[in-house]
């Protein structure tokens, strides 16, 4: 008897759940499709092509940090297409360019001097705070204060639209990597004699991010899996012992359903109406979006850099990227491609602006920072993407408990993935749990409950790698 599977969510987690289920050996008469609500796969982790120049959804690289057996399965999946690259971008600090990730060198020469006799003064005074569950007394305490000042700080403001000591302390251990100056230091003297290697590269896939999620979508449906795209799930109901899943196409039964889409709306489509304290909780839990100004230039080249990190507040842009230097092959030397990425709410003022508003914005932004016009200009496309950043207020852990508790209860629905679990992930944390997912998915339908939750503890963990 055939054992059923729906994954909702065509991302790199529900893509590399799916292609693992059907890539074991005792496989058997598993059926597995994937709901896929957009056109194409990949999620925020797809690519694009704009007059012949390809673009992803903001600055997408695979850390080396990487499991080797997934990476070995990308590999496979990508033959001669996936290519370890050197890290060559800037970050903007006191208003002046400085190599990111930073170098001895560059550091000593470029950083202002209030910068660097507030970090020397940093190693060796600590503040002392009280309030250490937030973002602003972790960090502090970690770094010191003109670190988070010039950079952490502000950048959090972007990123999250709150002040960081209304962000919770998780949040600095989720997205900051690093513990000390000293750290820091010891990092930048490995750059010395290190470079090519981890820390200072990634890799990428000719051809754009989005491959990776083609990749695996091929392979999935090479093994007989099925994929239905542009199949938004609109109801979610459990028919014990099963789940009815309900799309523009009718009623589909499924005896598992893997959840990879945003945690919130998940239990949007649960019927029954879920209780009025998980509807609270839900609520409660906020993510940031982000507007995606993408241009294609007639230039070579906009700059040497493939990206440039910006905390300045005086200007909305947080990052750009240049994704014809992340690839080792390019389809075309007459023209770039330049993606600005501006943080923002859904509907709020950022949001609503005209394309043309935000392409004229994001240009004149650019130069008052320092950076090169943006013209000529052969082409550009904006695109609005919610669900972006994870926002962890205080508070926000008891909200994100009672949510998932509410989900444990239904047996046979289990949520995983940047979305799904409402982490701060990188793609190869994303790909992680998509392979602990498919070890824990018995060939006959059970689940390995005591596994998962291990693998779950694990993920607790990541932290993400920029």
């Amino acid at each position: 008897m055939s054992v059923r599977v729906a994954i909702l969510g065509g991302g790199p987690a529900g893509l590399g759940l799916a292609r693992q289920i059907l890539a074991r050996d005792d496989a058997g008469e598993m059926e597995v499709e994937v709901f896929e609500a957009n056109a194409e796969v990949g999620g925020l982790a797809a690519s694009f092509a704009l007059e012949g120049v390809v673009f992803d959804h903001g600055s997408h690289r695979l850390h080396p940090s990487i499991d080797p057996e997934i990476l070995k399965v990308l590999n496979e999946l990508l033959p001669g297409v996936l290519h370890r690259r050197p890290r060559h971008g800037r970050i903007v600090l006191g208003g002046r360019f400085i190599r990111f990730p930073l170098r001895p060198v560059d550091a000593a020469l470029k950083l202002p001097w209030r910068i660097k006799c507030g970090l020397l003064r940093d190693m060796l005074v600590r503040p002392s705070r009280y309030d250490t569950d937030s973002f602003a007394a972790t960090l502090e305490g970690q770094l010191g204060v003109t670190l988070c000042r010039e950079f952490y700080f502000p950048m959090a403001r972007k990123l999250w639209g709150r002040e960081p000591i209304e962000i919770a302390a998780e949040q600095a251990r989720r997205r900051v990597s690093v513990r000390s100056p000293w750290q820091i230091i010891r990092r930048m003297t490995r750059q010395l004699w290190n470079r090519g290697r981890a820390g200072a590269s990634f890799y990428y896939p000719d051809g754009g991010f989005g491959r990776i999620a083609e990749a695996l979508a091929k392979d999935f449906e090479r093994r007989g899996g099925r994929l239905s795209v542009s199949s938004p799930v609109t109801g979610l109901q459990h028919r014990d012992p099963g789940w009815q899943i309900e799309t523009g196409e009718g009623r589909h039964e499924f005896d598992r359903v893997f959840s990879t889409i945003p945690i919130s709306r998940l239990v949007g489509l649960m019927e029954p109406v879920p209780p009025t304290e998980v509807a609270a909780a839900t609520s409660a839990l906020h993510s940031r979006a982000a507007v995606l100004v993408c241009v294609v230039l007639d230039s070579a080249r906009w700059t040497p850099f493939d990206a440039h990190y910006v905390p300045d507040s005086a200007v909305g842009l947080s990052r750009t990227s240049e994704p014809t230097h992340y690839a080792a092959a390019r389809s075309h030397s007459d023209r770039t491609g330049v993606c600005i990425e501006v943080p923002c709410d859904p509907g709020d003022a950022t949001w609503q602006m005209s394309d043309d508003e935000l392409v004229n914005q994001v240009g004149r932004e650019v130069t008052r920072i320092g950076l090169p016009p943006l013209k000529p200009i052969r082409a550009a496309e904006v695109r609005r993407v919610p669900w972006v950043y994870p926002v962890y207020d205080h508070g926000y852990d008891k909200h994100l408990a009672t949510v998932r508790s509410y989900l444990d209860q239904w047996p046979g629905l289990v949520t995983l993935g940047r979305q799904g679990l409402f982490a701060h992930d990188n793609t190869h944390h994303a790909l992680a749990m998509a392979f602990a997912a498919a070890d824990c998915l018995g060939s006959d339908g059970s689940w390995d409950a005591a596994g998962w939750a291990a693998a779950n503890d694990r993920f607790a963990d990541h932290v993400v790698e920029d």
